[in-house]
């Protein structure tokens, strides 16, 4: 039995949990109660000093624990299962009772006889059905292995009778027939199409893509990140292990489809092969409940709310024979619950006690699937409730195959499926997948429909994204849903919408609450007479049309404000849309009236270089034509500032202060801005002297080269390169010029691309002799990383072996752009570490230049060449005794160390010349350089040459 201590050890958990508690904001109304049972019951003087302390815990005994479980509605109480016994003549019903508690749940027993005779029993699931025949079987079997209890009695089985066994035959065909009319279908209302006009249904099976999910982690184990991973799993290969999931999604994501496909797939096991999703080949008997179809029932057990299904369905004559049904497949677990929009619950307190019925219910069936769903936002405060029941998912972007099928299927579910169809969609997704920002938006199911509904819709897919999300937002707002609500009118729409996204973007926000949107609204009114002040449709009405029409903005959860009530929060739906909105908003002055006379660059210098603008002013750029002077001047100031900023070492990342104006003029650049030629130079070389400052400059050097501005910007390129060598930008601009190189002729094969470097550095041109060493240097850079689909091994070395004659005539010139080209690319090329007959004469070279030059990039990618293929060969360390004051050049350059590698190689050459070193300061730096230098051949020779002790990882 219990005792006072065991009590005592208890409460001071309890008490620690109950802080812990508080401390939640949602959890600020409740209480946290503690509960211990006991069997065996306890001490008197434990049970006295809980009287004294009564607030401390709830003690339960055996008969208790049967008494909470009937009030916690885990099980029926004994009268109602009772009252589903089979009566037989002249035998009664005795007054005691046994609670089972088994795999497949509690299970109550019921003893029958005569004479107080036990002659029979009876099972009753916790429910309160009698136990169906294959459960009691299996019960029976493990009692005659235990205490046979039953041994020697006879079981009531529930009769069964001719008009039962039709009646759930007639319940289940009408019940797969509302799934099929509810989920065997998707429809598209009032799109342009080849077929129906105005309204669209496909078949679900015809346009459904597998989904594939990714894991959601705990935030708080720590991450391996040195293991890459491939997190996405398909939806079928989690099914099989897992039975109980909560699946999280962005708006649009697909969680709603698939729940969709798993009521089809169970319901009608015919159609279950007609996709490839591999789901498990299990009979599952689907129960779908859509939350936002709950009104009132949200706060009903979760038994009754699957037993209102008939009365939604309009099948009520079919009630008797779905209960059945269900409870069946409820008490064998073949029940798979699908749960769709829990985030849909719109107050928390509901969606939280919804998932508490749902726990019990799921203590009552403990053997049953369950699959949810829910948008991120709303899930938040169900999540921890959730946490031991259910695993949690989240639905993965479409990959590019993915995107691909997806669009193949669309096509021939609303065109057709010839060949021309086909060739149509693929030229349509390569097009999606060569701007990264298209793809993007692709990524997302509900958004590639929209994309591929505008390419019908305009007859092509624009490749400008501010004509792009133009053709978007017209097709969702006009066009979409025009069956099912109210037309909008994009006039005084978009105005309205484009000032709630200017407020949002100057607030740095993606959400916002009702009340903030509904004031938003208001405030666009005031500001906008002129457009808005005969506008008919209240705020409140106008936020319903938006959403309901055209899903352009959408209610993504609720959050719980100071004053402790709950209120929606709305976002746009991808962000690209509230970023083309406030480009908008700024450029036609959808914004306060007190910045509506101001210029495009006043309305944005506030917030131009801020991290949620920078998709925005590129956007201001192009939709404001040729107004656009003043901001193009304004960022190309701002880009000299960034490209004066000098870093010794590259490993330290630059300021993001001086990262965003240079970005921003590269992406107005590849916007295809209007820009009168002088200027356009003046950008683009700006944009060049800043390649190391820019943000994601590979795609926006891609797509400037696809541009209308691709020819200037190679020849611009050019002509900087091969001025008067300038050595603050010679990396910038040939590193750009390399870049393009690559970019243009690596779809002919990266064999080709090595085969016309050798021709460009054979040839008798400097400039082509230069472009082939810097194109080296970067398909050596490629090479190493991994980047590019490369040549074999052996073909790389030959090549390389072949050309490294020419560069070590060539470094002879003692010309700058050779020499930098050369010690660049010597760089790249050793840091794969490959096998290649590096001459000691260029080495010498390399030497020479770093000791007697003092341009900080010069020196830089010497010293880096000579750190990668430096050994004390005799002809190397005899020309380095043969160099006049050598000692104090070594010297000097350790002092007056410039970059991250000129103290390391001063400590390797000044050995090799009996230069003493403090054994202190050179063990440091070693240990500081050991992460970059640890595979380094003369990093580890001088190691071990000079004793060094290794540190301890």
């Amino acid at each position: 039995m219990i005792g006072g201590a065991d009590l005592n050890k208890f409460a001071g958990v309890l008490e620690a949990e109950k802080n812990k508690f508080k401390k939640i904001d949602i959890y600020k109304d409740c209480s946290l109660v503690g509960y211990f049972i006991s069997i065996s019951g306890f001490k008197e003087t434990a049970i006295e000093q809980e009287r004294e302390n009564n607030d401390r815990m709830i003690l339960i005994n055996t008969a208790q624990i049967v008494q909470e479980l009937i009030q916690g509605k885990i099980i029926v109480s004994m009268p109602k299962a009772t009252s589903q016994i089979p009566m037989i003549e002249n035998i009664k019903l005795l007054e005691y009772a046994d609670l089972i508690a088994s795999d497949i749940g509690w299970i109550w027993v019921f003893y029958c006889g005569n004479h107080q005779k036990v002659t029979h029993f009876s099972l009753i699931h916790a429910e309160g059905n009698p136990l169906v025949d294959d459960l009691a079987k299996k019960i029976v079997s493990v009692d005659s292995t235990l205490n046979k209890n039953f041994e020697g009695l006879e079981y009531l089985h529930p009769k069964i009778g001719k008009d039962t066994k039709a009646l759930v035959l007639d319940a289940k065909e009408k019940y797969f027939k509302y799934l099929e009319n509810e989920c065997g279908e998707i429809q598209f209302e009032g799109l342009p199409t080849d077929k129906d006009a105005g309204s669209v249904k496909v078949k679900l099976e015809n346009i459904f893509e597998p989904l594939h999910l990714e894991e959601i982690e705990d935030s708080n184990e720590k991450k391996d990140d040195s293991l890459s991973k491939d997190t996405r799993k398909s939806f079928g290969s989690i099914l099989k292990k897992n039975n109980r999931l909560a699946i999280l999604a962005k708006p649009g994501g697909g969680k709603s489809t698939l729940l969709k496909r798993l009521a089809i797939a169970y319901s009608h096991p015919e159609k279950r092969k007609l996709i490839k999703d591999s789901l498990p080949k299990k009979e599952f008997f689907p129960i779908f409940i859509r939350c936002r179809e709950l009104g009132s029932k949200v706060s009903s057990t979760i038994t009754d709310i699957i037993y209102d299904i008939p009365n939604r369905a309009e099948i009520n004559d079919s009630l008797d024979g779905f209960k059945i049904l269900v409870s069946d497949a409820l008490q064998s677990g073949r029940a798979l619950l699908l749960i769709d929009g829990l985030d849909e619950i719109s107050l928390d307190r509901d969606r939280i006690n919804f998932v508490t019925q749902l726990r019990k219910f799921l203590s009552t069936y403990p053997n049953l699937n369950i699959i949810t769903t829910s948008r991120k936002a709303g899930f938040r405060a169900i999540g921890g409730i959730l946490a031991d029941y259910c695993k949690q998912y989240e639905i993965a972007n479409l990959s590019k195959d993915e995107i691909r099928e997806l669009s193949q299927k669309w096509h021939k579910a609303i065109i057709d499926d010839s060949l021309k169809t086909m060739n149509e969609s693929n030229e349509l997704v390569d097009q999606i997948l060569k701007d990264k920002r298209i793809t993007a938006l692709a990524e997302n199911p509900l958004l590639l429909t929209t994309l591929l509904f505008v390419k019908r819709w305009a007859g092509y897919l624009p490749t400008k994204r501010h004509i792009l999300y133009q053709e978007m937002i017209k097709l969702l707002l006009v066009t979409w849903n025009v069956e099912g609500h109210e037309q909008l009118d994009i006039d005084e729409t978009e105005p309205q919408l484009a000032f709630v996204a200017y407020w949002m973007s100057t607030k740095g926000k993606q959400t916002l609450t009702i009340n903030e949107l509904k004031q938003c609204l208001i405030e666009a009114r005031k500001e906008m007479p002129d457009i808005l002040c005969y506008t008919k449709i209240s705020p409140a009405d106008f936020i319903k049309r938006v959403e309901s029409r055209s899903s352009l903005l959408i209610m993504s959860g609720h959050k719980q404000l100071e004053d402790m009530s709950i209120v929606p929060i709305y976002e746009f739906l991808h962000l690209s849309f509230q970023e083309y909105l406030t480009a908008i908003a700024v450029v036609s002055k959808y914004v306060p009236q007190s910045l509506q006379e101001k210029t495009n660059l006043s309305i944005l210098e506030p917030y131009i270089l801020s991290e949620n603008w920078k998709e925005i002013v590129p956007i201001v750029t192009v939709l404001a034509k040729r107004d656009n002077v003043e901001l193009i001047e304004y960022l190309i100031t701002k880009s000299k500032e960034s490209a004066k900023i000098t870093r010794k070492d590259r490993r330290k990342p630059i300021s993001e202060k001086y990262r965003y104006a240079p970005t921003l003029l590269g992406n107005c650049i590849a916007n295809e801005i209007q820009i009168n030629p002088k200027l356009l130079n003046e950008a683009l070389e700006w944009f060049a002297k800043n390649r190391y400052n820019i943000l994601n400059i590979e795609n926006t050097i891609e797509i400037i080269i696809n541009s209308k501005f691709s020819k200037i910007f190679e020849e611009l390129l050019q002509a900087l390169f091969f001025r008067e060598y300038q050595d603050q930008y010679f990396s910038s601009i040939g590193s750009l010029l390399a870049e393009v190189f690559i970019l243009k002729i690596q779809h002919d094969g990266d064999c080709c691309v090595l085969k016309k470097i050798k021709q460009l550095i054979a040839s008798n041109c400097k400039e082509d002799q230069c472009l082939g060493i810097l194109a080296l240097m970067e398909y050596a850079f490629c090479f190493e990383r991994k980047d590019i689909e490369n040549c074999s091994e052996a073909i790389y070395q030959k090549t390389i072996n072949e050309i490294l004659p020419n560069l070590l005539q060539l470094i002879k010139l003692k010309d700058d752009h050779y020499f930098y080209t050369i010690a660049w690319a010597i760089a790249w090329i050793y840091k794969g570490d490959h096998s290649f007959n590096i001459d000691d004469e260029l080495t010498c070279e390399l030497i020479s230049t770093w000791l007697s030059r003092t341009e900080h990039n010069l020196c830089r990618v010497t010293a880096w060449a000579i750190d990668e293929v430096f050994f004390p060969t005799k002809q190397i360390v005899d020309y380095l005794h043969s160099i006049q004051n050598v000692e104090e050049k070594i010297r000097n350059k350790f002092q007056a160390a410039d970059n991250e590698y000129d103290q390391l190689i001063a400590i390797c050459l000044g050995v090799e010349l009996n230069i003493e070193w403090e054994p202190v300061e050179v063990q440091t730096i070693f240990n500081e350089l050991k992460s970059r230098h640890d595979h380094n051949k003369m990093y580890e020779y001088y190691f071990e040459k000079l004793g060094l002790k290794r540190i301890k990882e």
